[in-house]
């Protein structure tokens, strides 16, 4: 469900304002079937064809409990189940939304003792990788008021690069805060390496997804015209939210070579403004 302006002036709620810590589990299919416990069989989720594959299900299901222990090591972290409803023929659905489902089905993996279920919550906005760091910054604020001390995001191995390097450097958050937790793809997947390292350089000229292919894919993953949050939902991150709305993105990319440099310094240059992390 799209989350839509907040009326200047309202007093808000934060639910967890004593959590720091962000972990951000990365969705990759939204789940179709009727009984979470059925999460490890293929049928129950919505694949692409190069997701059909032996394994693929286990790995979604790897995910969520590497979000979870992760979590349930750190109490003073805030799980993120993260992704949109980004598949018109899954219906109105939310990858994160069933992610969570999956985790309590699994009654978390033997860990709810932990406190992990209370501080565990979803980011349903999400479209594509850079979307599930960024929108989860904002779902992070709504929720405590503040921006994250330390960010860690669970993917798959592959996928390392793409968020440690590059969303990283875009939105500017410190290396040294940043952690990636991965697993492997499933043995069956076919082409992964090439489609990656196409989606790494388009990245790289488009650190923000502005243009196509990236806006492209972006915009055929929201079927039920969800959108992103709105920026008065976190206000201190609005010019990153808004990016791609302003002039300067087009002048960006233009200009930008997509070549990997020193310490990334052409992804940090494509926005020069304040974030509230640093």
């Amino acid at each position: 469900m799209s989350r839509r302006e907040l009326p200047r002036g309202r007093a808000r709620r934060f639910p967890v304002p004593y959590l720091t810590n962000l972990i951000i589990v990365a969705g990759h299919s939204v789940f179709t079937g009727s009984n979470f416990d059925d999460a490890g069989r293929l049928s129950s989720w919505f694949l692409e064809s190069y997701q059909n594959v032996s394994g693929e299900a286990e790995s979604f299901l790897e995910h969520i409990r590497l979000g979870v222990s992760a979590a349930a090591y750190d109490p003073t972290s805030l799980l993120l189940f993260s992704g949109g409803e980004t598949r018109k023929s899954a219906g109105p659905r939310s990858e994160g939304a069933g992610y969570w489902s999956v985790a309590e089905a699994a009654s978390w993996f033997g860990l709810k003792d932990s406190g992990v279920r209370s501080r565990s919550f979803t980011e349903e906005h999400a479209r594509d990788s850079f979307e599930n760091l960024l929108f989860s910054f904002c779902r992070f604020f709504e929720l405590t008021g503040g921006y994250p001390k330390h960010v860690t995001v669970v993917s798959y191995n592959l996928k390392r690069e793409r968020f440690s390097s590059i969303h990283r450097a875009t939105v500017h958050y410190p290396e040294s805060r940043f952690s990636f937790i991965g697993s492997n793809l499933p043995a069956g997947v076919k082409g992964a390496l090439e489609g990656e390292a196409r989606t790494v350089a388009a990245f790289r000229k488009d650190p923000f997804g502005c243009f196509n292919p990236l806006m492209e894919k972006k915009l055929a993953r929201d079927p039920f015209a969800v959108g992103p949050p709105h920026p008065s939902r976190c206000p201190a991150i609005e010019p990153l939210l808004t990016y791609c709305d302003k002039p300067q993105a087009a002048a960006a990319t233009k200009t930008r070579t997509g070549r990997q440099g020193r310490d990334n310094e052409e992804l940090e240059r494509a926005y020069m403004g304040k974030v509230p992390w640093v």
